[in-house]
């Protein structure tokens, strides 16, 4: 899924949850930031990604996923590679949020459920690769 789509996610699910515990002002502004920043910058690990999978082809493919997102899509479509990146994505963003998620239950537990919903959340988007195209 495509980061604006994510913010927008996160956005809304955040907002949800702390309307429904009915948390004060501050405390859910706080809460919806935090479900936001989470939600959308897990995304940065596809950085990681590209210089693991296509190492000195790494910044044209980062570079192409910026300012051209779909059409990357549509090449790794064409070249029939579209679910390979996807899934080994999927498992390097379990991965990352794995660790993410320990960390904040260590140094921010009063944000680990917005975190922990956050993550979940987003691998189920990001779970079947076919919307990309649409």
């Amino acid at each position: 899924m495509l980061p604006w789509w994510h913010l927008a996610t996160s956005l809304i699910i955040s907002y949800s949850l702390v309307a429904l515990l009915g948390l004060d002002f501050a405390t859910g502004l706080k809460w919806i930031y935090v479900g936001c920043i989470a939600g959308t910058l897990i995304d940065l690990d596809h950085l990681l990604y590209a210089f693991l999978e296509f190492r000195e082809k790494a910044l044209t493919y980062i570079k192409n996923g910026i300012l051209n997102p779909t059409g990357l899509i549509k090449d790794f479509y064409l070249k029939g590679s579209l679910k390979h990146h996807a899934y080994r994505r999927l498992i390097l963003h379990t991965f990352t949020m794995l660790g993410s998620y320990s960390f904040t239950l260590y140094a921010f537990s009063s944000y680990s459920l917005i975190v922990g919903l956050m993550f979940i959340v987003h691998l189920l988007l990001d779970i079947e690769p076919r919307w990309l195209l649409a």
